[in-house]
């Protein structure tokens, strides 16, 4: 405001002295004069809608800005305190522990020893078998020993090779979404703890940069499929923890925005966007939620900018057409209907099968009064096939899964190259098995 007082003086003297040399025979005062001529030629000043959708650019580089918040946002729960061991591999001592849980150790020793074996879903099934026996006739608070008889062995491993986790967390991270399946949440949930206690121990005690990566990767992966199960508060501190070892995990980021978008916190979402979009810059889903973002947080410029940048990327996928979809609903929104139609057919040429964008062209066509035109695409939709699988919209709604999927290949592979190492310690002679397996 300064400024414009400051711009409007300027203009005022120097109008004065211009009227002063060519006074009209009204008899205006030259001050009112000058002050009429000062406010037709000082600039007009941004209103808060465009100065707040501004958008810096350095060297040609685009910028993203969130808007600030309006009010305070909720705080990012972390619960990593449910799966760190105390003293690491070292345990506590238990000395009576192999005589109290011999057995039931035995029984968890021999489904590693079929997994080291190569049969994965042979040691899968064994898992189950052990699991759902030991838990039989026992009250649901009596998991904790089960916990324990499986730490003893996974520590007694550990402590003579540490790579030979690796199988057993993977091991673990698959049983996870079989009792999710089978019905066993108490089991499911014991999964869980025990592979994101796997994960924690392994990014800790590895020794390498490769072991905190990894451990960030089992993590993530643990904490998305639990906020899509809809244990939401356990999955955003599993992905929030991934991140003290990894804090460019691309899946943590993605999932962790999600979980904020979903809960309406689009602050917080945007926040780890921003993190994404730094560690990488073309992230196809990175920038499209980030758009869906800052346009519902009163940026629709920005958003409309990376959107265009999308549609105009030859990847014709799931990304692309959602940001058809937004690009032409924030130009409709905005009052630009010659644009949004153009880029709906645009849209439409690229993905027919999309009842979204057909949806939002015949919007615009009624609003334009056409709608001839618009009944034409509604009926085209209706006479059309329906689309196989999750509808690209529907698929944004999931989150991060093709990171969640890359996340498990990538485990996957990590363990089938360490499964050797497994396999010598408790295939291996006696001096090389963990104490307690006979």
């Amino acid at each position: 405001m300064t400024a414009l007082i400051v711009s409007l003086s300027r203009s005022v003297a120097g109008a004065v002295r211009e009227v002063r040399r060519r006074r009209r025979a009204s008899g205006r005062s030259p001050w009112i004069a000058a002050l009429v001529l000062a406010l037709a030629t000082v600039p007009a000043a941004p209103s808060r809608a465009q100065s707040q959708d501004q958008e810096p650019s350095s060297k040609g580089t685009t910028l993203l800005v969130i808007p600030p918040a309006s009010k305070p946002r909720p705080a990012e729960t972390q619960t990593k305190d449910e799966y760190v061991l105390d003293r690491g591999l070292e345990g506590r001592a238990r000395r009576n522990l192999y005589q109290q849980a011999g057995e039931s150790m035995t029984g968890y020793e021999a489904v590693l020893t079929l997994l080291s074996t190569g049969r994965r879903d042979d040691a899968m099934e064994s898992l189950y078998a052990f699991e759902t026996a030991f838990m039989e006739g026992r009250e649901p608070k009596e998991i904790a020993q089960l916990f324990e008889v499986e730490v003893e062995v996974i520590r007694s491993l550990g402590r003579r090779d540490i790579e030979s986790l690796v199988p057993v967390l993977v091991l673990h991270l698959d049983a996870y979404p079989m009792y999710v399946e089978r019905r066993q949440p108490q089991l499911a949930g014991h999964s869980s703890r025990i592979a994101a206690s796997l994960a924690d121990l392994y990014a800790r005690e590895g020794g390498s940069e490769g072991s905190r990566i990894l451990g960030a990767r089992a993590l993530a992966s643990l904490g998305i499929y639990a906020q899509q199960t809809g244990v939401k508060l356990q999955g955003l501190g599993l992905m929030l923890h991934a991140l003290d070892f990894d804090p460019q995990n691309e899946a943590a980021l993605l999932g962790i925005a999600a979980v904020h978008e979903r809960s309406g916190n689009y602050h917080r979402a945007a926040e780890r966007l921003l993190e994404l979009l730094k560690a990488y810059p073309k992230h196809r889903e990175g920038r499209l939620r980030m758009a869906v973002n800052l346009d519902r947080l009163g940026s629709p410029g920005q958003a409309r900018r990376l959107l265009e940048e999308l549609v105009a990327e030859p990847q014709a996928d799931w990304v692309a057409t959602v940001a058809y979809q937004e690009l032409g609903r924030i130009h409709r929104e905005q009052g630009h209907l010659d644009r949004a139609e153009s880029v709906l057919w645009e849209g439409l040429e690229r993905f027919p099968g999309d009842g979204r964008i057909r949806t939002e062209l015949a919007f615009v066509l009624d609003y334009q009064k056409k709608p001839r035109r618009a009944l034409s695409v509604i009926e085209e939709m209706i006479a059309g096939k329906a689309q196989d699988g999750p509808t690209p919209r529907r698929r944004y709604g999931l989150g991060p899964q093709e990171a969640y999927y890359d996340v498990l290949a990538g485990l996957n592979e990590s363990s089938d190259a360490r499964m050797p190492r497994l396999a010598r310690l408790v295939n291996g002679s006696a001096g090389d098995r963990p104490a307690g397996m006979h």
